[in-house]
């Protein structure tokens, strides 16, 4: 029996896919080997680059720009967090003579513990080549046929004859071809929106485009104050520099013609800073209580629950009665805020130098994207709408250089943060070209700053209507994916949820397609990974919820070719 299996996109999620494919093969054996020669994997990317994808890719981002998470969060192997650092430690000296930037940015690493360090986008990216390149070159070796086609779009699938056949074009517009595959993998990627105005920048990337099309002198709107906002701030600021101060601190130095940013979103708060964790370990909120929760009620878990055994933990952790209001209303403004957390991250909250509530949530990270599936739709419509931004705050925290940075713009007046409320509106004027933000200030009074320049910083959003490929396109026309989450509550009563991602049965990753149930789902298959999926999977963009799902699929992979059937269960 022959299978060809083709991956949609050639970014971190393929080079995932592909090396745990190859690494569970080769631990088979010779039974690997006799499975390897049945196996096509034909990779698509349009771009012409196979392994860093848009965030990491040295074409899109600057050396300034780091990982926002640690090295051990990085790894495209599931269960093996130091191969993204230990990749690093080999190939130090090699990067260096490339990137001659690096070689402060790896002195400023050195003094930290290896699972503590962040390091730059582009080194990232250099890792994933690398890990694409080994992965086709050792897939090879054990006899599987690996096809790569860069700077080529797919544009539309469909089953035809037990086959998916793949609509593919080149980036020259030439005529579409065709062709088949047994088993597809769903890997896009982020996606932004299409830029149709004028001096309106939808993504932070490529960075060198903001340098290029906003001016010196300008003072820019950005939509947000998350990672991707702060980003924004450090790209614009570029031409001045920073200072470290005989007394530690960071104070940074404008150009002669700065420009300045003004950073809006609807709570005004700023991700909070990591910090080091410590070996207290969790007595209520623990993986073990969450997963017998799970067992015991799934699909119904309520967050009134989770929130009792996580204020209980907090307070026994602390001593004292957690404070929630200052949690999500903290006083101060906005570098007082940041220059405390700032502090807390380096010398820690608690009694070992570690910051006590970093500490508790990363032992729970195993589970999150568990217990978020199995919240009541009602449930997650609430987490949804009233604490996103409080999760991601502080399970997508800044390094603390980064903060550092955007606290020394904020005390130079280079950087400054709007908080927006919830009645806001934000539109174009066409009769001027400016944009516009229409809100109430602290004290009530309506107020309306207007630019000519600006860039959404909001991150990925979750609904596919924003992505304008031809392949989600053509996809959603034609009621091929799920966007529409559906429980049965009780035997005559439903409960829906439309996220606006892909449905994906949670244990295969297989598309859920519409009128069929979690338990049938299409044959042959298509899987989906990624940022496609982040209505359903908390973690979905995040590098170790990739490798997570990659792995799964993997293992679904070689079971199906070891039975030489059509069962895709596992």
């Amino acid at each position: 029996m022959s299978f060809t299996f083709a991956i949609i996109g050639g970014g971190l999620t393929a080079t995932s896919m592909l090396c745990q494919l190859v690494d569970k093969l080769h631990l088979l054996g010779e039974k690997g080997r006799r499975l390897s020669h049945q196996l096509t994997i034909v990779v698509f990317e349009k771009n012409g680059v196979f392994g860093p994808g848009l965030p990491h890719n040295d074409q899109y981002v600057l050396p300034f720009h780091i990982t926002n998470m640690y090295a051990k969060d990085m790894s495209v192997r599931w269960g093996k967090p130091g191969d993204f650092q230990d990749w690093v430690k080999r190939n130090r000296e090699s990067l260096q003579t490339r990137h001659p930037e690096l070689i402060t940015v790896f002195a400023s690493t050195d003094s930290q513990p290896p699972q503590y360090r962040h390091y730059p986008r582009a080194v990232m990216g250099e890792y994933l080549k690398s890990q694409f390149e080994a992965g086709v070159e050792a897939a090879r070796n054990l006899g599987m046929s690996v096809e790569l086609y860069p700077n080529c779009e797919v544009t539309d699938l469909f089953e035809h004859d037990g086959h998916i056949n793949l609509q593919v074009r080149g980036n020259l517009n030439t005529p579409s071809s065709f062709c088949y595959a047994d088993g597809v993998l769903l890997a896009t990627g982020h996606w932004f929106e299409s830029q149709e105005t004028e001096n309106y920048f939808p993504s932070p990337w490529p960075a060198s485009e903001l340098l290029i099309g906003i001016p010196a002198a300008e003072t820019v709107g950005v939509i947000g104050s998350s990672l991707s906002a702060i980003e924004v701030a450090l790209t614009l600021t570029s031409d001045g520099h920073f200072v470290r101060q005989p007394s530690g601190t960071l104070s940074y130095l404008p150009s002669g013609s700065p420009r300045k940013l003004v950073l809006y979103s609807r709570n005004g708060l700023l991700p909070r800073v990591r910090g080091q964790s410590g070996p207290r370990q969790n007595r209520y909120l623990t993986c073990n209580r969450i997963r017998q929760l799970i067992e015991d009620t799934p699909y119904q878990l309520t967050l009134s629950v989770i929130f009792e055994l996580l204020d209980r933990e907090l307070s026994a952790a602390y001593g004292y009665p957690f404070d929630w209001q200052q949690l999500r209303r903290p006083t101060g403004d906005a570098a007082q805020i940041l220059e405390q957390d700032i502090h807390n991250a380096q010398r820690g909250d608690g009694s070992d130098g570690e910051l006590v509530w970093q500490t508790i949530l990363v032992q729970i990270f195993p589970v999150v994207r568990d217990l978020y599936l199995n919240l009541t739709l009602d449930e997650r419509k609430r987490f949804d709408r009233h604490f996103t931004t409080l999760f991601f705050m502080h399970a997508a925290t800044q390094p603390v250089i980064n903060a550092e940075k955007l606290l020394a713009l904020l005390q130079a007046g280079i950087v400054s943060i709007v908080k927006l409320g919830n009645d806001y509106h934000f539109e174009r004027d066409d009769a001027t070209g400016e944009y516009k933000f229409t809100y109430k200030d602290p004290e009530g009074n309506t107020r309306c700053d207007a630019y000519h320049y600006v860039v959404n910083a909001r991150g990925q959003t979750r609904s596919l209507e924003s992505d304008s490929a031809a392949l989600t396109r053509n996809l959603l026309r034609r009621n091929v994916i799920q966007v529409e989450e559906t429980r049965i509550v009780e035997p005559a009563d439903y409960s829906s949820y439309k996220t606006g991602s892909i449905l994906v049965n949670p244990e295969t990753y297989q598309i859920i397609q519409p009128d069929r149930d979690a338990a049938s789902v299409s044959n042959p298959p298509v899987f989906a990974v990624g940022a496609m999926t982040r209505g359903q999977m908390i973690d979905a963009s995040m590098a170790y919820g990739i490798a997570r799902s990659t792995a799964a699929i993997a293992d679904l992979l070689i079971a199906k070719l070891c039975r030489n059937n059509d069962d895709w269960s596992g």
